[in-house]
């Protein structure tokens, strides 16, 4: 079953990481995914992120690239303005699919959390 997880980011969390994240690093990453590249922590501590914040990042790309190889993450991402996220996953449940979510590194460092899941039947 695939369920439609939205997740609301945290205001002041996402005001931290818009200060520790250089615009630069934004697009490198953004590039980086674009062309089925995870970067490591060490490439995005080279952009000029805080080690702290690297290690986040690079963990939390890490986690949906491993979700998204066994087939539980169908896809997902931000909404315009960083408010909110959308992701579609793969699962035997609601509470699976929030398992799924929580597991998230971004979200464990209270980065996002989960405002609601919706049991979603694809059409087209």
């Amino acid at each position: 079953m695939l369920y439609v997880v939205i997740s609301r980011f945290d205001e002041a969390a996402v005001a931290r990481l818009r200060s520790e994240l250089p615009p630069a690093a934004f697009a490198y990453i953004d590039e980086a995914i674009h062309h089925q590249r995870v970067p490591s922590q060490v490439d995005i501590e080279a952009q000029g992120v805080p080690a702290s914040l690297a290690s986040v990042l690079a963990a939390h790309l890490a986690h949906l690239t491993e979700l998204r190889g066994s087939g539980k993450l169908v896809s997902g991402g931000p909404c315009a303005g960083f408010v909110n996220a959308i992701n579609i996953f793969e699962a035997g449940s609601a509470d699976e699919a929030r398992t799924l979510h929580d597991a998230d590194p971004l979200a464990r460092h209270g980065y996002f959390a989960v405002e609601t899941i919706y049991p979603w039947q694809r059409v087209f």
